[in-house]
């Protein structure tokens, strides 16, 4: 993974955040309709993960989630789309579940009796996320976000090494703005 599409990730999150932070007057955070954020901490280990999510409710918002990893994690690859509920109806903002679906991928080794392969495999995959936002500062563009959640590989086996087992603990730590 390139270190400079990392850097300039990175760069770009925090020089928005900070100059969220550094207006004066209080912006109310209901206003803002979406939030793009990525997780700064699996950077260090050559990981790339983040979420945008849009409000489309008081209490609903849908969104697109997506983590990309180097070889060093079997190449992992995921992109899923996040429905998520807030109980409070303040979407985007404080405890929150989520349903998810999408795509995963990641290299494996197979073995057919006689030879052991490298291979490249594709499953969907669905999920569910539990989640608290936050959106800080005077203007209400940073966002501080923690969550838990399982994801499950549809039509995995134990036969490729990187989807054994087919259900994936994950986690996020995720900062960004708010729009």
């Amino acid at each position: 993974m390139s270190h400079r599409l990392i850097v300039t990730a990175l760069f770009l999150v925090t020089s928005t955040a900070l100059h969220a932070q550094a207006r004066r007057e209080r912006v109310d955070p209901d206003i803002r309709k979406g939030t793009v954020t990525i997780n700064p901490f699996a950077v260090f280990a050559e990981f790339l993960t983040g979420d945008v999510e849009v409000k489309v409710a008081p209490a609903v918002t849908v969104g697109a989630g997506g983590s990309f990893a180097s070889s060093e994690f079997d190449g992992y690859r995921a992109l899923e789309a996040k429905v998520r509920y807030y109980p409070a109806e303040r979407a985007l903002q404080g405890f929150s579940v989520a349903a998810t679906a999408g795509f995963s991928s990641g290299e494996g080794t197979t073995y057919d009796g006689t030879t052991e392969r490298r291979t490249r495999e594709t499953f969907p995959s669905v999920g569910t996320e539990l989640s608290y936002q936050w959106i800080l500062g005077p203007s209400s563009r940073f966002v501080a976000v923690t969550g838990i959640g399982l994801k499950r590989f549809l039509g995995a086996d134990s036969n490729a090494d990187f989807f054994d087992p087919v259900i994936l603990p994950t986690a996020r730590i995720n900062i960004g703005f708010a729009f």
